[in-house]
C-alpha cells in the first residue's frame, strides 16, 4: 500500500500540524452539544479529508452507516436529493450516520442549495462534513451553517517529522539527508505530496539518482518562484501576465501566495529591503473568498507599485 495511505492518521493523536484545528476539535467533542455540519477548507493535501474521517471515528459511526461522495464524480442535484431522503433512515449499525461530501464546491449551484436545506434541517442522528480546496465557489449560506477549519501546509520542521517517523516505521536508517531535505523542499508542507514523493525514492540506494527524482517533481515549483522573482524585481505587467498564465490553471492561488510569502521572508531574513516588505503585506490575505481572480489581481497590483 503507498505510504500517504498506509500512514494516514486515524486519530487526531497521530497527526502532525495544524494544532489549532486540533485543538478545537478535540474542545468540541468534550461537549455533549456537538455540531452536526462541518467545513474544511484549506490547500490540496493538507488533512481536510483525513480530519473528516477522524470526525467521523470520533462520533463513534460505523463503516456502514458512513457515506463518502467525491463531488467530481457525483456532482448534481439528484446525488443531492437522494442523500436527503436517506438521511431520514435510522442507522443500520449504531446511533449516527455521517456523509462526507469531499471537493463539495464542484457540486452544482442547484446541488449546493439542496445541501444548504439539508444544513438547516439536519436530523439529530445525521453529521454532515464537507471539505473544499476552492471555499470561493459555495454559497456564503453554507458557509454560515458550518463550523468551519482551515488547514495549513506543515512548517519545514513539521514535514521533516512526519518523514522521519515513517522512515523509522519503514526501519529505514540511513536515508540521505540531502535527499530528506530535497523532500521537504519540494513538497512546500503538503503531508501527502511528500509522502508520494518518498514512496517513490524511498528504495533508489544512490544518493544522486534519488536526489535526481525527487527534483523532478519541482517544475512548477520553478514557474511559481519565476514570479517572485519577477514581483521582486518590480518587472511591468506584460511581462509578469505571461508567467502568471502559465501556472494559475494548474496550481492552486494559495500556494502561489505562500510561495511568495515564504520568498520574500527569506529575502528579509538576508537583509532589509522595503519591496520584500510591501509583497507580504500585500499577499497577507488568503484568497479563498478571491479565488484566483483575487490573486491576480494582487500580482497586478504588486506590478504597479
Amino acid at each position: 500500500m503507498p505510504l500517504h495511505l498506509d500512514y494516514r492518521p486515524a486519530t487526531l493523536d497521530e497527526i502532525i500540524g495544524n494544532e489549532s484545528v486540533k485543538d478545537s476539535l478535540s474542545s468540541i467533542f468534550a461537549r455533549k452539544d456537538r455540531p452536526h455540519t462541518f467545513l474544511f477548507i484549506g490547500p490540496s493535501g493538507t488533512g481536510k479529508t483525513t480530519l473528516g474521517r477522524i470526525v467521523k471515528n470520533m462520533l463513534e459511526c460505523s463503516d456502514s452507516d458512513f457515506i463518502e461522495l467525491n463531488s467530481a464524480n457525483t456532482r448534481g442535484i439528484d446525488t443531492i436529493r437522494e442523500l436527503s431522503q436517506n438521511c431520514h433512515y435510522s442507522p443500520i449499525d449504531g446511533n449516527v450516520k455521517v456523509y462526507l461530501l469531499d471537493e463539495v464546491h464542484q457540486q452544482t449551484k442547484d446541488a449546493q442549495h439542496a445541501i444548504l436545506k439539508l444544513l438547516e434541517d439536519t436530523p439529530s442522528h445525521v453529521y454532515i462534513i464537507l471539505c473544499t480546496t476552492e471555499p470561493e465557489k459555495l454559497l456564503k449560506t453554507i458557509h454560515t451553517r458550518c463550523t468551519t477549519y482551515q488547514t495549513k501546509p506543515l512548517t519545514e520542521k513539521e514535514t521533516k517529522a512526519l518523514l522521519c517517523s515513517v522512515l523509522k516505521k519503514e526501519k529505514v536508517s540511513d536515508f540521505s539527508d540531502k535527499v530528506l531535505n530535497e523532500i521537504i523542499r519540494v513538497s512546500e508542507g503538503c503531508p501527502r505530496q511528500a509522502l508520494v514523493i518518498l514512496d517513490q525514492v524511498i528504495d533508489i540506494l544512490d544518493e544522486t539518482a534519488a536526489f535526481s527524482a525527487v527534483s523532478s517533481f519541482s517544475s512548477e515549483e520553478a514557474e511559481v518562484i519565476d514570479i517572485c522573482r519577477a514581483l521582486f524585481k518590480n518587472e511591468n505587467w506584460n511581462t509578469v501576465k505571461g508567467k502568471v498564465k502559465a501556472v494559475i490553471q494548474n496550481v492552486e492561488p494559495e500556494k502561489i501566495r505562500y510561495a511568495i510569502l515564504g520568498y520574500m521572508q527569506a529575502v528579509l531574513l538576508n537583509k532589509a529591503d522595503d519591496r520584500a516588505s510591501m509583497l507580504i503585506d500585500l499577499f497577507s490575505e488568503n484568497t479563498y473568498s478571491s479565488g484566483k481572480a483575487g490573486l491576480v489581481n494582487s500580482i497586478y497590483l504588486a506590478t504597479k507599485k
